[in-house]
């Protein structure tokens, strides 16, 4: 089914709001139905042409620091911390999201993930439930593991002090025991040097649809309500255009960060901040109170002979025996010989918020990370026994003289995987539409009610596959 005009206005049957890991996926599993016509709304550009001239920022990711495209990132920083320090925060603004600019870890969560998730309001989303679209995306996507001989040498006496201490290998980090004291090669979406994002999978198999249509460079400023039901989306085109565009179902997948800011200039949010902001409250719900993330610290190490980039940042992963915190290794600078150890905590930290300081589209939001870095002295004992090992016997410390406390100061930063502001349980029901709300869904990242013990990004794009099941019986309702 095609798009219809009525008049000046435009209808599908879905809006789709935000191109990246889970819309990217939600809108190309909608348009496989020729009945449905889908229009996915995204802020940054797109390359339609990527196919055949792969443009260069889809290269890199082989250090901690993801660094971003300027012109393709949303630019967020985070509020002050308590030592003063701002954080930031890059998202990727473009079609295919983060999807498209991250370290391309590719992860499932852990099975006691969901089971949090199922006591926190979402029964339907245990891990019998969640695991046949994990294997859906991975059918999608290329997911490759880097062999010992890619390996740089740093991750190489990384895998082998861990083992020195009784950490087991593994073959597959996403085999449902893969937890619990283990260390393996990390499952990696990317081919060569292309991530393997939604803007080279999905919707590269989605553009020759008719039913199927990208509109780039659109920033979505509110919904269009009629009483308690979803009609549209108002939006502000490449030309600095405000436009609308109608249809039967809504879905917001602008992520973390941006999803929230939608909902609550149009009136969907915690009601005090709504009049705070000269918003007329429509339905009272506590988007943005729940903001989530994993916090990440590196550690440097000075070891000429380790010092050599090969594969990414993330080729080797190690998991606590306590599902505490999970921990890569890469080099840093070659010339410098200086290497890195990051450990992330895995802990939820739902302490965090997100507001907005004006109504206007163009103003981002203000971002309050809250971490618990207690977490750090249980990866600090475990880097004491690593050092004592003969892997590392000519790795000098950089961190010796420091204080632990002053080491998380200095380092401690986002792992930039935020989730959480629009939680399943307290935004959303179990089936994703937003309460009090008819034909508004969302499905990105802010709807975990927990966070997941590793990188989040598949977990996104499984979002997006059992979105369109959810999102596709409502459809024409």
């Amino acid at each position: 089914m095609v798009p219809s005009r009525s008049g000046m206005q435009e209808h599908f049957d879905v809006i789709v709001v935000g191109a990246g890991s889970s819309g990217g996926v939600l809108a190309s599993r909608l348009s496989e139905n020729p009945e449905i016509s889908v229009v996915l709304l995204e802020a940054g550009p797109d390359f339609p042409e990527e196919m055949d001239f792969p443009p260069g920022f889809v290269t890199g990711g082989l250090h901690f620091e993801n660094e971003p495209v300027f012109e393709l990132d949303w630019g967020y920083e985070s509020e002050p911390l308590p030592s003063g320090r701002r954080m930031q925060l890059p998202r990727g603004r473009l079609v295919g999201g983060s999807s498209m600019t991250n370290g391309t870890v590719c992860v499932r969560g852990a099975p006691s993930d969901f089971e949090r998730w199922q006591a926190r309001g979402a029964p339907r989303w245990g891990w019998d439930a969640v695991r046949p679209a994990y294997e859906g995306v991975e059918e999608e996507i290329p997911v490759r593991r880097y062999a010992r001989s890619a390996w740089q040498p740093i991750q190489e006496s990384f895998f082998d002090s861990f083992t020195t201490i009784g950490y087991r290998e593994v073959e597959d980090l996403n085999a449902a025991d893969a937890w619990h004291g283990v260390i393996g090669a990390t499952p990696i979406n990317r081919r060569n040097t292309v991530r393997q994002g939604t803007l080279v999978t999905y919707i590269r198999q989605a553009r020759s649809r008719p039913n199927f249509g990208i509109r780039d460079r659109c920033l979505a400023d509110r919904l269009m309500l009629t009483g308690p039901r979803v009609t549209g989306v108002r939006y502000i085109d490449g030309q600095d255009v405000q436009r609308e565009v109608y249809a039967g179902c809504v879905v917001l997948a602008a992520g973390t960060y941006g999803t929230p800011g939608i909902l609550i200039r149009s009136g969907i949010g915690p009601e005090r901040h709504l009049r705070e902001l000269g918003a007329k409250p429509v339905v009272d719900l506590p988007v943005g109170v729940s903001l989530n993330d994993h916090v990440v610290c590196n550690v440097d190490l000075r070891a000429p002979e380790l010092a050599d980039i090969r594969a990414p940042s993330a080729a080797v992963m190690a998991r606590d025996v306590d599902n505490r915190w999970f921990a890569v290794a890469t080099t840093i600078d070659e010339t410098e010989g200086r290497c890195a150890i990051a450990f992330v905590l895995t802990g939820d930290c739902p302490d965090g918020s997100l507001t907005l300081s004006s109504t206007d589209p163009t103003v981002p939001p203000r971002i309050e990370h809250r971490y618990n870095v207690s977490g750090f002295e249980s990866a600090w004992e475990t880097l004491g026994q690593l050092l004592e090992t003969s892997s590392f016997r000519n790795a000098e410390p950089l961190f010796r003289e420091h204080e632990l406390s002053q080491i998380v100061d200095t380092n401690a930063n986002s792992a930039y995987h935020p989730v959480g502001t629009c939680p399943i349980g307290a935004v959303v029901s179990d089936d994703l539409e937003v309460y009090e709300i008819e034909n508004l869904f969302i499905a990105d990242a802010s709807v975990f009610p927990s966070q997941v013990s590793n990188n989040p990004n598949l977990t996104c794009y499984m979002i997006g596959e059992r979105a369109a099941t959810l999102v596709a019986k409502h459809v024409g309702k």
